[in-house]
């Protein structure tokens, strides 16, 4: 099975996890890690590197982080060293729900491929479909 943790600013990733399992269900192997106001860079990257390693321990891993360039992420670039995962960044609620339904259909590159080309689909400016010329 493919690990799945989601490290994002604020409860963001809870709330992605809990709203999806509205649609899908229980979703095992997944995780979540919050960065709060308040605390430490160096307290999220030891928890981030800790869950890290126990999810890489027996099984592969995608980590979903917020935004590009913000704290959680740096942590994760931080923990990618002499560890395999794969970190994807810019998470949103239907790309999420794509690969924690598909993840057990695919190997982790078709993942990678799949987050990408989906990804851009799931950003729609919705006024350009309903424009009449």
């Amino acid at each position: 099975m493919i690990n799945i943790l989601l490290v994002t600013h604020g409860e963001f990733g809870k709330e992605l996890l809990k709203s999806s399992e509205i649609i899908i269900g229980n979703l095992e192997d997944a995780e979540t890690i919050s960065f709060n106001l308040g605390e430490s860079y160096d307290q999220l990257s030891k928890e981030v590197e800790e869950t890290i390693d126990r999810l890489t321990k027996n099984d592969e891993l995608i980590v979903f982080t917020d935004m590009y360039g913000g704290s959680p992420f740096n942590a994760v670039c931080k923990s990618m060293k002499n560890r395999d995962f794969y970190h994807i960044t810019g998470i949103n609620f239907p790309l999420f729900i794509d690969i924690a339904v598909n993840r057990s259909s695919y190997s982790m590159s078709e993942i990678a491929e799949k987050i990408i080309k989906n990804g851009k689909k799931s950003i729609v400016f919705v006024n350009e479909k309903f424009t009449t010329d």
